[in-house]
């Protein structure tokens, strides 16, 4: 019998468990802000009104709501490439299989986890129909990792949807829903600005999380049933890329 949890995973494990620990540790002091401003405590007790008659305290509750959603973009990308890690390694590993033409194809077109789901489906069969992991959120977490990774606007630091990502899912996950309604798309430079921002929140961040932990421990409970597999062998280069 296949034991519950394979050493692959139990790494891929530790680094989520890290990954929700950075968040929270990152974020604290941004965090304390939001919330000594909302309660008028010091440094931020309210009196009076700036002169400019904005709210109070606009620049410093911005400058920590920027940094929060660095810190969210930051965690997505780790949470990515520890994905990609984790799959990498049970390919080379575990199966010892080489992507098909095909695959690579779909790879440079739709990315690494759409690939690895066509072997998937192809190893295990009937039964991989059963895996309950919500692979549209698992494909946003890299599709958020590459636009945190790769900005095309100077005018944000924040990350935002591009109209490729914005197709393909039209209600993005990682996106509050008010944005999402109020974008008209754009194809000039404020196009990009105006898209919705990624929206890596705690609660996000987790039930991402537990999506690509839920997609593993369905590997470890149902790797005994592809060992019948022919295994092919594995070429140096661990395709597919991102």
């Amino acid at each position: 019998m296949w034991p519950t949890e394979s050493e692959t995973t139990y790494f891929l494990k530790d680094r989520t468990t890290f990954i929700r620990y950075y968040f929270d540790e990152a974020a604290k002091p941004f965090v304390d802000i939001h919330e000594r401003i909302n309660a008028g405590t010091s440094p931020f007790e309210l009196y009076g009104d700036p002169e400019d008659g904005g709210p109070l305290y606009q620049a410093e509750w911005e400058g920590a709501e920027i940094a929060i959603a660095l810190i969210g973009q930051t965690c997505v990308s780790l949470l990515a490439d520890s994905l990609k890690l984790y799959l990498n390694t049970w390919r080379q590993r575990e199966f010892r299989f080489a992507f098909d033409k095909h695959e690579d194809k779909l790879a440079a077109r739709e990315g690494f986890v759409a690939a690895y789901r066509a072997a998937f489906s192809e190893i295990f069969g009937p039964r991989w129909s059963q895996c309950a992991a919500r692979f549209d959120i698992i494909d946003q977490v890299v599709l958020a990792r590459n636009r945190s990774q790769h900005g095309d606007s100077l005018l944000s630091m924040r990350a935002r949807h591009d109209r490729k990502t914005l197709d393909k899912h039209p209600l993005p996950f990682f996106a509050r829903p008010a944005e999402i309604q109020a974008w008209v798309p754009r194809d000039d430079l404020f196009g990009s600005y105006l898209a919705p921002p990624l929206r890596i929140s705690r609660e996000t961040l987790w039930a991402a999380i537990g999506e690509i932990e839920a997609w593993a421990e369905w590997l470890d409970a149902n790797f005994e049933h592809a060992w019948s597999w022919p295994t092919l062998s594995v070429e140096d280069d661990p395709k597919p890329t991102a």
